[in-house]
């Protein structure tokens, strides 16, 4: 039907009458390894809208070979290459749902870490942060005696945010393909299965009338485009969501989606000199060469830092006090916030913006629990107003190498209402 919004353009409002398809999900243990590969799939999360009982068929492709009808299937796959395996969830009224895991069979993925930085590190806006990677691969060997083999094909990530909860912009193409199995076979530059999204943009960026193919494929499946294994079909999907994804491949140029991307297995970048930022993603990966017939496999380690600058009322637990819009307030003696894994090195002291027309009192810095080590402290004096902020700053005892838990514990015996806090700031040297 047809109808017009509030801004008199008019819309398309598609209804579907009749039997919903069923939802299917299908997971596994292990989906690549060495020959011979024995495999065990769960079709847990499986269920059909309108309540009806379920069949499944699994399925092997290339062959589309049914080699299971139970919920949860085993196969043992002898002969190195790459398979799909397809998962069919049937209700009782014939409606399908399907869903597809890729296997490879004489590859084993490889092993990405980070050196350093680690998960809760932190990072300062403007200065260079260094890195460093390592990469074990059972075909290819380990990047500390092989590193000229590895340098060339393992990369580096890097996304900056103000980390505010606000939801990132994402083009709807995208995020489609994020809600959808795409890329369980696909990635950005690299072949998994399926080739990489910029290669399909390269052969049919020029080619808008090739769109309407595109989706058709997409949704009746196809093999032979881009080598043996076929793409399966996927009837459930809209039309008009699959057309929202091809043009985003189609629109897809090279270097688009390597913001802040590095390549190689140790060096520095350095985050934008914004001092809102408060969280940097770093993801490393690594892509093996493959073991013919065997596909090459892609393998990614993320570490989430922070900025030196905590903003309090972001602490991972709150005890107690309360958050007071962008602040921590209604404390009293005993309460405490807890930021995790807390890197305890490089850090000379300690500044706390703070405010307080109540009784004031002390501030402690605590490692591991709120009566563990005591690795900085102030005292809060009354500034004359719950808006009058100041900056205190205290010595810091730094513990190198050790990641733990840091407690804010505010101290007054018997007194409430003590202060506020806005911010915690761990300084790399005196001031």
């Amino acid at each position: 039907t047809w109808g017009a919004n509030r801004d008199a353009r008019l819309i398309k409002i598609s209804y579907e009458w009749g039997n919903v398809p069923p939802i299917a999900k299908i997971s596994a243990y292990k989906t690549a390894g060495r020959e011979p590969l024995p495999l065990a799939f769960f079709s847990a999360g499986s269920a059909d809208p309108e309540g009806d009982d379920l069949s499944f068929e699994w399925r092997i492709h290339p062959g589309d070979r049914v080699f299971a009808k139970t919920p949860d299937a085993n196969l043992t796959l002898e002969q190195p290459g790459n398979y799909v395996v397809e998962l069919r969830a049937i209700d009782a009224q014939g409606g399908i749902g399907s869903a597809n895991l890729p296997v490879v069979v004489g590859n084993t993925p490889p092993e990405v870490r980070f050196v350093e930085p680690q998960s809760g590190d932190f990072f300062t806006p403007g200065q260079p942060l260094r890195y460093k990677i390592s990469v074990r691969d059972l075909e290819d060997g380990d990047s500390e005696q092989f590193d000229e083999l590895f340098e060339g094909r393992t990369f580096l990530r890097a996304r900056f945010t103000a980390g505010d909860g606000a939801a990132e912009k994402v083009e709807p193409g995208l995020a489609l393909m994020k809600q959808s199995d795409c890329f369980n076979c696909h990635a950005h530059e690299q072949r998994i299965v399926g080739p990489p999204l910029l290669e399909i943009a390269d052969r049919y960026r020029a080619q808008p009338e090739a769109l309407e193919s595109s989706v058709e494929r997409v949704i009746k499946g196809s093999s032979g485009q881009w080598g043996e294994v076929p793409m399966l079909p996927h009837p459930t999907v809209h039309p008009d969501q699959i057309r929202m994804m091809v043009r985003y491949i189609y629109a897809l140029e090279p270097g688009q989606n390597t913001a802040n991307v590095v390549r190689g297995l140790f060096g520095q970048i350095t985050p934008p000199a914004d001092p809102k930022l408060r969280e940097a993603i770093l993801e490393a990966s690594y892509t093996d060469q493959g073991r013919p017939p065997a596909a090459p496999l892609a393998a990614a380690f993320t570490v989430q830092l922070r900025s030196r600058k905590l903003e309090a009322e972001f602490a991972d637990e709150k005890h107690g006090l309360r958050v007071l819009g962008n602040f921590l307030g209604a404390i009293d003696h005993g309460h405490y916030a807890r930021f995790a894994a807390v890197h305890l090195g490089n850090t000379a002291s300690v500044t706390f913006r703070v405010a307080s027309a109540g009784q004031g009192g002390a501030i402690e810095l605590r490692a591991g629990s709120v009566d563990g080590p005591l690795l900085a402290s102030t005292t809060v004096q009354p500034t004359g107003g719950w808006d009058k902020w100041v900056e205190l700053t205290a010595p810091f005892t730094p513990e190198p190498g050790r990641r733990r838990d840091v407690y804010v514990v505010f101290k007054n015996p018997g007194q409430g209402g003590l202060m506020n806090l806005d911010w915690l700031r761990f300084n790399e040297s005196a001031e």
